[in-house]
């Protein structure tokens, strides 16, 4: 397996503001042994985590992420989730975000997510700077842009890939073998058992955004998927469903 069947949806989502250190935290406090964090780049090219184009929803600044700068992100606070009682958090590098989940021995997917268009390839780069102070962090890139799992098959082929949609499109096998991608990511809401045995009769893992349902992550795993990803994997990891996970190593 990629991952492990818990995958923590950026970082812990449902229990602290996503994509910070807290969130992180608190998915490894939960047992979760993987997490999902997007990462995006400032206007001064500093690979960060946040989800959004724009600052508007998530945090109490407004505009742009990729027309603002990362010394002016510093004061930005990034929202807590409704019902948490943790406190809003600041913005985090992505270099802060790695060195954290190697000390507490966690496995990063990240999910590659260009705040402008094209942009995808050189997002992937300068995250990937960030990563080389850490050679043994398990890691599986993610995107939806094919561009992106292109550069990263070119540039660090032994680094597993994981291609995502919405819904699986009729071209996928085309696609998949193209960019040669280890498994695939989809919503749970377009997925139905019979893509999940073609896509496993085909070879590839099966991951599934984002599940908060303990039985729909039962009915899910029972299709033949490899894990889930979501906002709460202390209440799945309790339920029993973490189940175990091999990882490979950064190279």
């Amino acid at each position: 397996m990629l991952m492990s069947p818990i995958i923590g949806h950026r970082g812990a989502r449902g229990l602290a503001a996503e994509n910070t250190l807290a969130s992180i935290r608190l998915a490894a406090a939960s047992g979760v042994q993987w997490i999902e964090l997007d990462v995006t780049l400032t206007y001064d090219q500093v690979p960060i985590l946040f989800h959004d184009a724009d600052l508007n929803k998530l945090s109490n600044a407004r505009g742009l992420l990729a027309k603002k700068r990362w010394q002016d992100l510093q004061r930005v606070r990034v929202y807590s989730p409704r019902g948490s009682r943790q406190p809003s958090q600041p913005m985090t590098h992505l270099a802060e975000a790695v060195a954290l989940m190697a000390e507490l021995g966690l496995g990063l997917n990240m999910e590659i997510k260009p705040s402008l268009k094209g942009q995808g390839p050189e997002t992937l780069m300068k995250a990937m700077e960030c990563l080389k102070t850490l050679p043994g962090l398990p890691l599986v890139i993610s995107s939806f842009d094919q561009r992106t799992l292109q550069a990263a098959q070119q540039l660090w082929p032994t680094i597993p890939r994981l291609m995502l949609w919405q819904r699986l499109p009729s071209d996928w096998a085309d696609s998949a073998t193209r960019l040669a991608v280890h498994g695939v990511g989809l919503d749970q809401r377009h997925l139905r058992p019979a893509q999940v045995a073609v896509l496993r009769a085909q070879g590839r893992e099966v991951y599934v955004y984002t599940v908060n349902s303990i039985k729909k992550a039962r009915q899910l795993m029972a299709w033949g998927v490899q894990g889930v990803f979501t906002d709460h994997p202390n209440q799945l990891i309790q339920a029993g469903l973490l189940g175990s996970s091999v990882r490979l190593p950064f190279a």
